[in-house]
């Protein structure tokens, strides 16, 4: 697997911001590949965090290093992936434009059970919050420690730049209840969903709030495991390797040179 480290004009955000991809590597041969498409997996980080969290602290490169499969990594500041009432529209720059232009440079598959997201903590809201917007585009999802924002007081002040005071959240699409309701009320499919936490995380109620409404909607798409573990990357590291086997990969078929 090759890692890229990319520098892109977002003009969702007016600027320049960086992104992360892993690329797939045939190690043992090298072969023309031409016109081959690839599945793509978006990786969504934390709070206080970049694209870099993932590539320093979890497992995922040694994990995915022999898998046909794309990695992406984008950059989100604090924005917990919605646009902000001032014009950086981190909703609109992951769920639009980044896959865009992406597919401009890169051979990833258009189809939507090639298409999986994933994402620990505010990355975990992001994902529920972007998967099921878009339930046409994404197959599968992982939500690693997250919860909805929605119905909870803000937990740092700046959050309300993307996610406006509580009372908004709870009528806005930021309100992944709200999302869930519109994919039944709408007869959509929804995308197949795993939420993992640690049973000593501080966000733990929150996530069992959030994943029963969703399994009480969606019984046949969406289950959780839960097991001993606190909010940092040991626990996320340990659910990678499930998180990739839901996604239909081998990660025991990795070699080790």
């Amino acid at each position: 697997m090759v890692k890229a480290e990319l520098t892109m004009r977002a003009n969702s955000l007016n600027m320049d911001t960086k992104v992360n991809v892993l690329l797939p590597e045939d190690r043992k041969e090298t072969k023309d590949l031409k016109g081959r498409k690839y599945p793509v997996l978006y990786i969504l980080h934390g709070y206080k965090e970049d694209c870099d969290a993932w590539v320093n602290l979890s497992n995922i490169f040694l994990l995915c290093r022999d898998l046909d499969l794309i990695v992406v990594m984008p950059s989100a500041n604090n924005s917990c992936y919605n646009n902000s009432r001032y014009g950086q529209n981190y909703y609109d720059w992951i769920s639009e434009e980044l896959p865009l232009k992406l597919k401009n440079y890169f051979p990833i598959s258009d189809r939507r059970e090639d298409t999986f997201i994933m994402g620990e903590s505010m990355g975990g809201y992001g994902t529920l919050r972007i998967a099921l917007s878009k339930p046409d585009r994404y197959g599968k999802a992982v939500c690693l420690s997250g919860a909805n924002m929605a119905g909870r007081s803000i937990l740092h002040k700046d959050m309300e730049l993307f996610l406006g005071t509580p009372e908004e959240t709870e009528n806005s699409d930021a309100n992944i209840e709200r999302l869930a309701q519109r994919i039944k009320e709408n007869d959509l499919e929804c995308p197949e969903l795993r939420i993992y936490c640690g049973s000593e995380d501080f966000i733990f109620q929150d996530c069992r709030k959030i994943t029963e409404y969703l399994e009480g909607m969606f019984p046949e798409k969406v289950k959780h495991e839960y097991w001993p573990g606190e909010h940092n990357f040991f626990f996320w590291n340990e659910a990678n390797p499930k998180a990739l086997t839901f996604f239909g990969f081998n990660v025991k078929g990795n070699s080790v040179i």
